[in-house]
């Protein structure tokens, strides 16, 4: 009985010495890595030298460093990723932002922006992504080529006598575009006509909305204008891709083609190639 009550005591007291080896090593490693963790970011080891940009078109590697607000020189382990990401998707020119270190001395900034598909003038000139967001332009890198949206502008700016400033605030101006039911027309068209007709949205020029008839689209070629009028525009785009392959087929040129009506393409031709030419 006594040799097991000894044994019993001795394998306490080698759990109490595990429990505290186990305890000072702890402690051991959190002092340490607060020291390496104070250390590295104090080190000139760790300056930031270089910031790598990646996934911009439009906008510039060093516009881009200057909105982060990241600064060469300083320990990229001092540096706030969270902050610096919350600062760049501010910006309404991208739609997704991510940071992130590599040891020594990079931070790695990966940008998607927003796709315009068109551009749209009201107090300047905007480019409008897919889902109808207006998108400040960047310049320095050139402008794509993309259809414009023609509107009638004086609806986006204040009065001379309005009590708020002349210029709108972005927000106000984003949200009179999202609410005028022609410029979701025109959009609606031109997501159409990427999807069936990649190859006539290519051509498009501008696209014309400021009555109840509207939209009207202008063509790179000729001068071609197409009136789609409202609605059913899958269908339309359908008629109008027959109806240009029949003038193509038959040399006949236009300057109008009309789908406003139910069913029916009305052409305007100029002149017909076809021997003993002449109008038709």
């Amino acid at each position: 009985m006594k040799l097991n009550r000894t044994h019993f005591a001795v394998r306490l007291m080698h759990g109490f010495a595990a429990v505290l080896l186990v305890s000072v090593v702890a402690a051991g490693l959190a002092m340490g890595g607060m020291e390496l963790s104070r250390w590295a970011s104090t080190s000139p080891a760790f300056s930031l030298d270089t910031i790598d940009v990646s996934g911009n078109i439009a906008v510039g590697k060093e516009e881009i460093i200057t909105v982060s607000g990241l600064e060469r020189g300083r320990n990229i382990w001092s540096a706030d990723l969270e902050e610096t990401e919350r600062r760049l998707m501010l910006d309404r020119r991208f739609e997704r932002v991510a940071l992130s270190r590599r040891p020594p001395g990079t931070v790695v900034v990966r940008v998607q922006e927003r796709e315009p598909i068109a551009f749209v003038q009201l107090d300047r000139l905007y480019g409008v992504s897919e889902r109808g967001e207006l998108i400040p332009l960047t310049t320095a890198n050139g402008l794509p080529d993309l259809p414009v949206i023609t509107v009638d502008a004086t609806s986006y700016r204040h009065a001379p006598d309005a009590a708020e400033s002349r210029e709108r605030s972005f927000e106000t101006l984003r949200d009179a575009m999202r609410g005028s039911p022609e410029i979701a027309r025109a959009l609606y068209l031109m997501r159409v006509l990427r999807t069936m007709s990649p190859g006539m949205y290519d051509e498009l020029s501008e696209i014309h909305v400021s009555s109840p008839d509207d939209p009207i689209a202008y063509m790179v070629e000729g001068g071609l204008a197409i009136r789609f009028g409202t609605g059913n525009y899958p269908r339309k785009i359908e008629m109008l891709r027959r109806t240009v392959e029949e003038l193509e087929a038959n040399a006949i040129r236009t300057r109008l083609i009309d789908l406003r009506f139910k069913d029916q393409v009305i052409v305007r031709p100029i002149v017909s190639n076809r021997p003993g030419g002449g109008r038709s």
